[in-house]
């Protein structure tokens, strides 16, 4: 059994996990999973780019590392016990052992705030991924999408007006920590935020 994540989170060591995955966890009893715009064919382990409509291209960096999150995240998700959410959101600075991890989500949040100037495009891209609008006390705009089926992840953006700087906050259900640590939390929240900019052109 190799040691390296990338070689550890693949297909050939991930795929009895991941493949118990439909009709559970909120996932349709067939034969592909779909998470934050990507399919995977649980026939043969291959990814498409639904935002492109191309397989993941595993020769460039971009796509190993998408590759190997979401081999590592559905494993991890695959072992966990259905808990619905509650609707009480939590930030990352709240997880349990999060203080030994050395994972923040500050890098996630400036590209977020450098990517959507706009609070129309947030709505845009999240859309894209399934996500909706949502209320939300603060912010300019606020969205909401499920990054794994019972794991739904809040992001509330608020622009620059002169006054105050521009600003994004990142939410997830509290049983967010009944499905992945938060380790594995940070490398889907780190892909998710780049789907979103994908989803708006971005590469």
């Amino acid at each position: 059994m190799p040691t390296n994540p990338l070689e550890l989170w693949t297909w050939k060591y991930c795929k009895e996990a991941v493949k118990s995955l439909p009709g559970r966890l909120g996932f349709p009893a067939r034969d592909r999973l779909d998470l934050i715009g990507f399919e995977l064919d649980l026939n043969n382990g291959s990814i498409r780019d639904t935002l492109i409509g191309e397989p993941v291209d595993m020769a460039q960096r971009t796509g190993r590392k998408a590759s190997n999150t979401i081999f590592y995240v559905l494993s991890a998700y695959s072992e966990s016990q259905e808990k619905k959410p509650t609707g009480i959101l939590i930030s990352s600075k709240q997880f349990r052992g999060v203080q030994f991890t050395g994972r923040d989500t500050l890098g996630e949040r400036y590209r977020l705030i450098k990517s959507f100037k706009e609070p129309a495009k947030l709505e845009t891209a999240a859309k894209v991924l399934g996500g909706s609008k949502v209320d939300f006390p603060y912010g300019d705009v606020a969205v909401s999408l499920n990054i794994l089926p019972f794991i739904p992840f809040t992001i509330v953006l608020t622009v620059d007006d002169g006054e105050f700087p521009a600003d994004a906050r990142l939410f997830y259900d509290e049983t967010v920590e009944n499905y992945l640590d938060s380790e594995q939390t940070y490398f889907l929240t780190n892909l998710t935020v780049s789907r979103l900019i994908r989803s708006e052109g971005e590469p």
